[in-house]
């Protein structure tokens, strides 16, 4: 199966990034989720990529496109012409869509077939239009997620890339770098330099002892090159250790954002005036 959600769902992953890669890498989990869509806003058009079913009753990957029209419309009103590069779309004589798309080999036409529909919008409104169900060749590795047309390619933001394939896929995950595991605070690497080897603060030579001699109070560090001598820090954190440290207190402070922009978003829809459907209901 192509579906992206075997790559790992954020729920028990199998892989795990670093913390600077987090964010790229829910980004990627998200973009690659088999269980959503995909959407896009086109000029007069919107569409959407995901897995759907076929008239034999499989799922397969599908591109919905959408386009909005008067109640008016009947389909004798609509004329289309399909082919694997591109597609013409007018209603009522008049030209929606007359564009090729951005990828080629990947349409499957013969399966491909459009219909109308009414459906009920978020305000309660009874919305006509014409879906477009594009389906996916099922021996194509390419996903739509970039661009649907031509002319949407000059749209994509420069981090998104219209080269989403399989092989991609598959790519990113393999280079992702995961962390380094867990440890306690008394546990260290034998190559933990800054740990095992003390340093003078004077000259920066690594060519000291650290002793406590007769006339002294605590452990010192003597410098064998030059006479600085400084207090030895023997509680001092190895860098792994540290480095765990900053890192959850980095990502205290990105889930605490996260926390209260949700937070706001609350707030901001529960400020919000409600509609009175009774108002906007219609009959048929």
């Amino acid at each position: 199966s192509r579906d992206a959600s075997s790559f790992g769902a954020r729920s028990g992953m199998a892989v795990q990034p670093t913390f600077e890669e987090e964010d790229e890498w829910e980004n990627f989990l998200k973009r690659t989720d088999g269980r959503s869509r995909v959407h896009k806003e086109g000029q007069g058009y919107s569409w959407s990529f995901g897995r759907d079913e076929d008239d034999a009753g499989f799922m397969r990957e599908c591109v919905v496109l959408v386009v909005p029209v008067s109640r008016e419309t009947e389909p004798r009103n609509v004329q289309t012409k399909l082919t694997p590069t591109r597609l013409l779309l007018s209603l009522n004589g008049k030209e929606v869509i007359n564009d090729s798309f951005a990828s080629e080999r990947w349409l499957d036409v013969e399966a491909s077939y459009w219909e109308m529909a009414t459906e009920t919008d978020k305000a309660g409104e009874r919305r006509k239009s014409l879906r477009y169900l594009l389906y996916v060749r099922t021996d194509c590795p390419k996903y739509i997620t970039g661009a649907l047309f031509e002319k949407e390619k000059s749209r994509l933001p420069a981090e998104e890339s219209d080269d989403d394939t399989a092989d991609c896929r598959i790519r990113k995950v393999a280079n992702l770098k995961e962390p380094e595991p867990r440890r306690d605070a008394d546990v260290y690497f034998s190559d933990e330099e800054e740990f095992s080897e003390p340093e003078c603060e004077g000259c920066g030579s690594r060519s000291v002892d650290v002793m406590k001699k007769a006339e002294d109070t605590e452990f010192k560090v003597y410098c064998k090159d030059c006479p600085y001598v400084s207090k030895a820090n023997l509680f001092k954190e190895a860098p792994s250790i540290r480095r765990q440290r900053e890192v959850d207190e980095a990502r205290a402070r990105k889930r605490k954002e996260k926390e209260e922009k949700e937070k706001a978003a609350k707030l901001a829809i529960q400020d919000e005036p409600a509609v009175d459907l009774a108002e906007l209901e219609e009959v048929d």
